[in-house]
This record gives structure tokens, C-alpha cells and sequence, in this order.
């Protein structure tokens, strides 16, 4: 660079007039709020809803005062909760889908033991009452029509969960 075109010193006023950056940025903080009077005077006596909108916008944009105050500290803090709030959401939903599948075991085997029992039954009553006809059909007959109202009430709930 030329001598002549070296950079103003910032420390230093090229004018003893001018002001102290204090006096100045106040000066432009009440420049600014008496601009901003102006424009909010004028909407409100030329267009009401707008400047409702407007305030309304500026209320909704303001922010939780706690987040000038986090720093990293609380940042670390609130990712190891998080992160251990998804350990304990795997963990329950394991355990979760354990007793679920125990639950289905256990129902299908419950289900199972009673066909068993059932089909033993049919087979002592035929057993027992080979030789009397006269007992032996009535109850094969009750045996058949229980049988029938279970398939069928069976059938018409599966339908029903579709």
C-alpha cells in the first residue's frame, strides 16, 4: 500500500469533534426507537389488523429467556439424559416384546393343552359308552354342536378384526 492511502486509526477520532462510541451507539438506539414510534403510529391509525399481526409476530418470536443463559455444560447435561432416556426406551421395549412373545407362547400352549383335553374327552365318552347307543348319539351330537358353535364363533370374530 501507498503511504498516503494507509487506514484511519480506529483508536483515534480524525475529527476532536466527533463522539465517544458510547455517546454514539445511544444516540442511535433513541434514533431507532423514535423511528420505530413513527412507523408504529402510522400503522396503527392507517392499518390496525396489520399492526396486530405485527405485534403478534414479535410476541411469538421472542424465545425461552433460559436459552441465553445454557452453555455447554448444560448442552452435555441434556444430550446424556437424552441419551440415556433411549437407552431406557430400548431396554423397555425389549423387556416389552419378551413378554409379548411369552404371552403368545403361553397362550398357544394353553390352547394346545385344551384341544388336547378335548380330544381325550370325545375319545373316553366314545370309549365308555361304546356299547349304549342310546347315550352315545345325544352326546356325540352335543360334543358335534359345541364344536360347530366354536368354529363358527371363531370364524365370525376373525372376521370382524379385519
Amino acid at each position: 500500500m501507498s503511504e498516503n492511502m494507509s487506514l484511519p486509526d480506529k483508536r483515534q477520532p480524525d475529527h476532536p469533534e466527533e463522539k465517544e462510541p458510547d455517546q454514539e451507539e445511544d444516540q442511535s438506539a433513541s434514533d431507532n426507537q423514535t423511528r420505530v414510534d413513527k412507523v408504529l403510529r402510522k400503522l396503527a391509525d392507517s392499518e390496525p389488523e396489520k399492526l396486530m399481526e405485527f405485534m403478534a409476530m414479535n410476541v411469538s418470536s421472542v424465545g425461552n429467556p433460559l436459552l441465553s443463559k445454557m452453555n455447554a455444560g448444560h448442552v452435555d447435561k441434556i444430550i446424556n439424559l437424552a441419551s440415556k432416556h433411549d437407552e431406557r426406551t430400548y431396554d423397555i421395549h425389549k423387556i416389552t416384546t419378551h413378554n409379548e412373545n411369552l404371552q403368545w407362547i403361553v397362550a398357544h400352549v394353553m390352547a394346545f393343552a385344551a384341544s388336547l383335553v378335548f380330544v381325550g374327552l370325545v375319545v373316553f365318552i366314545l370309549w365308555l359308552f361304546r356299547e349304549k347307543p342310546d347315550v352315545l348319539i345325544p352326546s356325540l351330537a352335543g360334543i358335534g354342536g359345541f364344536v360347530s358353535g366354536f368354529a363358527g364363533g371363531w370364524g365370525f370374530g376373525s372376521r370382524r378384526k379385519k
